[in-house]
């Protein structure tokens, strides 16, 4: 290990050496035979052991600097060959090796994101027939003269359309987070958001959710959907070291205030093995992973550095046999929390769209029919088209829409193209456009980055929330 260190002062002290020589035999100071002899010698010598220092030290560094710059550029296929087993040598070994590890964790994330983007489209696909489910079952149990057993099915079809779509729309808000925005929130909706898109583990390996949200939480300030993913994969974690053991399998997770420090705090325990003390110490090191080739490494890395953005921190807190227990918490801010929007849209279901003209735009006729006649039904005048060449035919044959709802993905004429169309020949028809869609993060994709969230609806849409919506979008437009 100590060879290069030695070669390097080797060649300075030969180098000192030569050049006191040369001195000496020009100016006399020791026997002229003796600093000649030296200087030949030295003549000889100093440029073999450059030649070895070249070798040995100068080509290994340009190597790795040339492998340095090519991963920089991108390239996580280079690889340094290990000549010597020196310092440059493990230098290089380190090298490779992490050059491979990104390798690795490339390949993941590359895949992670294809499943991404399949998933965008999956949901789509799924959205369309769970609206159309929602949309049927709410007109049925519209009717007074539904029978009480019917109902009842009605209102458990209506249940599980809408728990699979908020399954659904966890997943797409999960896995294509999108641009960070940070607003006032109440952290027990991210715990309650987050348990949701893993509860179905609850039953299938037999463990128990327990522990108690605080109702009194005050806000704080961070990005719902990466404060979620953090929360996610505590959860995710917890859930995974608790299928090592034998039931009783109990993940808790706490909210509360901790007036002293002046944050909100969130807990997530589990009764399993805990960590083992050598892994305490880099558990929260990118790469650093206890579950094999299953494991990124990079979840409680990442999850620590988002909480950090938020000002805040996450720390492991217990560790042992009983189990471990994580430590989330943020400064809690003055600012209220946004009201929750299950609350705003109960609120609001008695909103009338007497004489409200609107234009439905949708491929699916399962989900414009259901649309249509609960719409008229409130009073609305409804007209219908399967796609943006077809609305364009009913506008132009004089119908002027006060509100144009318009699916994103369609055959023929899609909803961006309807929505340009709009701006080039009814500039004022196209501020009257509110877009459905399964997936929001289509629309910077589709040219649509700079239209407003608010007039974004995502499927599956519950009727009266489409109400609310179209009531409110007139509101602001006479305002």
């Amino acid at each position: 290990m100590k060879s290069l260190r030695v070669l390097i002062i080797g060649v300075v002290f030969a180098a000192v050496v030569y050049g006191a020589a040369v001195t000496y035999a020009f100016t006399g100071s020791i026997g002229s035979l003796t600093a000649w002899l030296v200087l030949l010698a030295g003549a000889v010598l100093l440029p073999v052991a450059l030649l070895v220092v070249r070798r040995r030290v100068w080509n290994p560094l340009t190597e790795l600097e040339r492998g340095i710059q090519r991963v920089a550029q991108g390239d996580l296929s280079a690889q340094i060959r290990v000549a010597r087993e020196d310092e440059l040598g493990h230098l290089i070994a380190h090298f490779n090796e992490m050059t491979r590890v990104l390798r690795d964790r490339a390949e993941e994330q590359g895949r992670f994101a294809a499943a991404g983007e399949l998933l965008g489209g999956v949901a789509h696909e799924v959205n369309n027939p769970l609206m159309a489910i929602a949309s049927h079952a709410e007109l049925r149990l519209a009717d007074p003269r539904l029978a009480a057993e019917q109902r009842a099915e009605m209102q458990s079809i209506l249940r599980q359309a809408q728990r699979a779509a908020k399954l659904l729309r966890g997943l797409l808000r999960f896995v294509r987070a999108g641009e960070k925005s940070a607003a006032a929130l109440n952290l027990n909706d991210v715990v309650r958001s987050a348990i949701d898109l893993v509860s179905y583990r609850f039953t299938i390996d037999e463990i128990s959710i327990e522990g108690r949200l605080d109702p009194s939480l005050p806000a704080v300030v961070g990005d719902a959907n990466r404060l979620e993913q953090v929360v996610v994969n505590l959860l995710s974690n917890g859930l995974d070291a608790l299928r090592l053991i034998k039931p009783p399998r109990r993940l808790t997770v706490d909210s509360f205030v901790d007036p002293r420090l002046g944050r909100v705090c969130v807990t997530v325990t589990d009764n399993g093995p805990g960590v083992a003390g050598e892994v305490v110490q880099r558990l929260f090191r990118p790469f650093a992973s206890t579950k094999g080739r299953r494991g990124t490494g990079l979840g409680l890395y990442i999850s620590r550095q988002l909480v950090r953005e938020a000002e805040g921190e996450l720390d492991l807190v217990a560790h042992g046999e009983q189990g471990a227990r994580f430590l989330l918490w943020l400064p809690y801010t003055p600012e209220a929390a946004p009201e929750a929007p299950a609350a705003v849209a109960a609120a609001a279901t008695n909103a009338t769209l007497a004489g409200i003209r609107v234009l439905v735009v949708d491929d699916e006729e399962l989900i414009r029919r259901p649309m249509l006649r609960f719409l008229t039904k409130r009073g609305a005048e409804v007209r219908e088209a399967g796609d943006g060449a077809m609305a364009l035919d009913t506008i132009r044959a004089g119908f002027e829409p006060d509100v144009i709802v318009a699916d994103l993905r369609m055959p023929r004429m899609d909803g961006a193209e309807f929505y340009e169309r709009l701006l080039e020949e009814w500039p004022a028809l196209a501020e009257r456009v509110l877009f459905l869609s399964g997936d929001i993060t289509q629309l910077a994709g589709r040219g649509l980055a700079e239209i407003p969230r608010e007039r974004v609806l995502v499927k599956p849409l519950e009727l009266v929330e489409l109400e609310r919506r179209i009531a409110d979008f007139m509101r602001e437009r006479a305002a």
